[in-house]
């Protein structure tokens, strides 16, 4: 079983970043050879943050974010300022970053739609090759296959790019930065809003993805963020604490027979904890204490206590419960989230019964 992680009170101040501490309202002096990039990662903890860092000291370094010199005083941003999530950054975020940092993009469109244009210097590696059969994950090894022939490195900034901003389509895309980071990967955001925000930015397309650098990549693949059927089943028997969120919308968590007797739909002891109000809530930047109150609500309002037991997520087919869980894990730092890949359709697959969620 998972080792829960309680989450002090100080986790307010962990949203900006999935990789290390916020420090509010520090300083850091520029150093020779310091680049914006640089300064994000080892102070903030993400490449991605390199906007943030620079919005917040814009009067000191001026309108050029590469014209930083050595003596210079930068103000690290504060909870309460305006966020550009450092694991969702805008288009323009990225544009900007691509000027003085390397990123690996990653399109998980279907290749029907990577033909009409894609990011540029964007490697192809749709959606359907990181899932098997009835939601399974890859193996290690296929894991290992799947990242070196895209040539994508472990120690380099990764983001992930999807169509557009519905649920199902950002729900594929938390389900490949949930299999990144448990893979290893540590630094990685995915593009908000997808393709369609690059495209509505009016940033550069190009007419085909490049050319990936295949290696030998050698994949150990994480149970941290993880529950299998044994977790369910435990929580499910009160083995151990814990609680069961079917991230799907309420029309198929519960359903009725025609003589009004509810049908089983969901995992045993299951609770309906809908993706889509708390995706309205993170549909623009918003202070990181409001982001963070929105996540703890919406567990609250569905009774799972993220400091007495482990919360699992799930849906159908595994992409909703990943956004559910990207949301509270890399969103909002609870590090005691985990995601049941399989699901429902998993669970069924492999002769689970199916019971009538709880109210």
């Amino acid at each position: 079983m998972h080792i829960l992680k309680r989450v002090a009170s100080a986790a307010i101040f962990l949203v900006i970043c999935a990789t290390g501490a916020f420090a509010c309202g520090g300083s850091y002096q520029v150093k020779s050879g310091d680049t914006l990039s640089g300064i994000a990662r080892a102070e903030i903890g993400s490449f991605f943050a390199y906007q943030s860092l620079f919005e917040a000291n814009r009067h000191v370094i001026g309108s050029n974010p590469d014209r930083i010199q050595a003596g210079m005083t930068l103000q690290l941003p504060c909870p309460g300022q305006p966020v550009n999530w450092a694991v969702m950054p805008s288009a323009a975020t990225i544009a900007q970053l691509q000027q003085v940092t390397d990123i690996q993009v990653l399109d998980i469109r279907r290749p029907t739609a990577v033909a009409k244009g894609v990011i540029p210097g964007a490697v192809s590696v749709p959606y359907s090759q990181w899932r098997g059969p009835a939601g399974a994950t890859p193996t290690d090894v296929e894991l290992s296959r799947i990242v070196g022939d895209a040539g994508l490195r472990v120690d380099q900034p990764v983001l992930i790019v999807h169509s557009q901003p519905d649920m199902m389509d950002t729900g594929r895309a938390a389900m490949v930065y949930w299999l990144l980071k448990s893979s290893g990967f540590d630094t990685i955001a995915i593009l908000k809003d997808g393709f369609q925000g690059w495209t509505e930015a009016g940033l550069p397309i190009a007419a085909a993805p490049a050319a990936p650098s295949p290696y030998d990549a050698e994949l150990l693949f994480s149970y941290k963020w993880r529950a299998d059927e044994l977790d369910v089943y435990a929580i499910a028997t009160s083995q151990i604490t814990g609680y069961l969120l079917d991230a799907r919308p309420q029309h198929m968590f519960s359903k009725v027979d025609d003589e009004g007797k509810q049908l089983g739909t969901t995992l045993p002891n299951a609770r309906s904890a809908p993706i889509g109000p708390l995706m309205s809530a993170f549909g623009s930047e918003v202070p990181v204490e409001t982001a963070v109150k929105a996540v703890a609500d919406h567990l609250q309002r569905h009774n799972a206590n993220w400091e007495t037991g482990e919360v699992i997520t799930f849906c159908q087919t595994g992409e909703l419960g990943a956004l559910s869980w990207f949301y509270a894990s890399e969103l909002a730092g609870l590090d005691n989230m985990l995601l049941y890949p399989e699901s429902v359709a998993g669970w069924a697959d492999g002769g689970g019964r199916l019971f009538a969620g709880l109210d």
